[in-house]
């Protein structure tokens, strides 16, 4: 009889579920949320200065390939700036909002959609921004008299250099996120 109160109590010290840390998930969640705000105004504030720097580098009605370049760095622009909104949520201000289940599954899509921004998007203005920058400097390196076959190999170097640029900072960012994200995801999936 003993032995059966003994199985049984060790039996419920095994089953003691870890307490919940909400103020910390409250704290973690507010932090990406201003993090994001900076984000978005930094990419506010960037997308006019890179057009009018371009436009001023660049004769922009002289030659359609800078006017291509810029519309194509514009649109990878506007791309990021658009998923960076869609990523957008609300400050929690206690952690009431989250007993509601509607609120949980909207914050954990957008969540998602932050790690989304930086795995897909990322990518998509990697491609505008590689693709305008060469085609800008399609008639720039005609000016310096260069051979097609001198002209394509900087082409190359220079797509090559701007690919691993971009593939080390996005590769950066994801590892941020799988450290700083992921976890509140998980966590708040646990939660539904």
């Amino acid at each position: 009889m003993e032995k059966d109160i003994t199985n049984w109590q060790n039996l419920w010290k095994v089953e003691k579920s870890t307490p919940l840390d909400i103020i910390k998930l409250v704290e973690n969640l507010n932090k990406i949320k201003k993090k994001g705000n900076l984000e978005r105004i930094i990419i506010l504030i960037t997308i006019p200065i890179t057009i009018v720097f371009l436009a001023i580098l660049l004769p922009l009605f002289s030659n359609t390939n800078y006017l291509i370049s810029i519309a194509l760095i514009s649109i990878g622009m506007l791309i990021i700036l658009i998923q960076s909104y869609r990523s957008k949520y609300n400050f929690i201000i206690n952690d009431a909002e989250l007993n509601n289940q509607t609120y949980i599954k909207n914050l954990i899509h957008k969540l998602k959609q932050r790690m989304l921004t930086t795995s897909r998007y990322m990518w998509i203005y990697a491609f505008f921004l590689i693709l305008g920058l060469n085609i800008g400097y399609i008639d720039i390196l005609q000016n310096f008299n260069a051979t097609l076959i001198v002209r394509i190999i900087i082409h190359i170097i220079f797509t090559g250099v701007m690919f691993y640029l971009m593939f080390y900072f996005i590769e950066k960012r994801k590892k941020e996120n799988n450290k700083e994200i992921l976890p509140l995801v998980d966590f708040l999936e646990n939660l539904n």
